[in-house]
């Protein structure tokens, strides 16, 4: 009998700690989370979407066709960090928000991450989208919110990361980004 309770109580210990152990945290360290997001940039966009697309692809349906990022190893959105490409224009903000300085509220996923997009040189050539990035799109309505800077900033000139976590914590985007979702 104290032979099975034994047997369970470790078994309930192994399970406990797996569970736990199996969460890795991101080693987002690569970013500089000083940054500041200017309108004066072509705007950005702060969002949440379905499923966790952090590391993901968007693609931009495109009259007759599709749009992709004109991305290779030297732009200065990438980073190379620890052996994999990482885009530098997105960070994670509270509460499962992103902010992004390329995004579009019609922007699609795609299941490729930048380190592959990178690598396999998948960006356009000559104005034509890769077929492999048309195949590998896997939402077509990825965004639950979308808020973007439409320049009426309301006297602020930009943002840091905590401030705009601020906003989010006071429930107060709408009062400088407009609500697009």
């Amino acid at each position: 009998m104290r032979s099975t309770v034994l047997k369970i109580s470790v078994l309930f210990l192994l399970i406990t700690l797996a569970e736990t152990g199996c969460k890795k945290e991101e080693d987002l360290s690569f970013l500089d989370n000083s940054k500041e997001f200017y309108v004066s940039m072509s705007g950005f966009a702060i969002y949440k979407t379905k499923q966790d697309y952090f590391f993901n692809v968007p693609i931009r349906p495109y009259i007759d066709g599709y749009q992709c990022f004109e991305l290779n190893e030297k732009s200065a959105q990438i980073t190379l960090f620890k052996g994999k490409y990482y885009f530098n224009e997105r960070y994670r903000l509270i509460d499962d928000y992103v902010v992004d300085s390329w995004a579009g509220s019609d922007y699609y996923f795609t299941s490729l991450s930048f380190d592959t997009y990178i690598r396999e040189k998948l960006e356009p050539v000559v104005g034509a989208t890769n077929p492999k990035m048309i195949s590998s799109i896997i939402d077509r309505d990825p965004f639950t919110e979308f808020y973007y800077s439409d320049k009426r900033l309301n006297g602020k000139a930009g943002f840091t990361i905590s401030e705009l976590n601020q906003l989010i914590k006071d429930k107060s985007l709408e009062q400088y980004f407009r609500k697009m979702k």
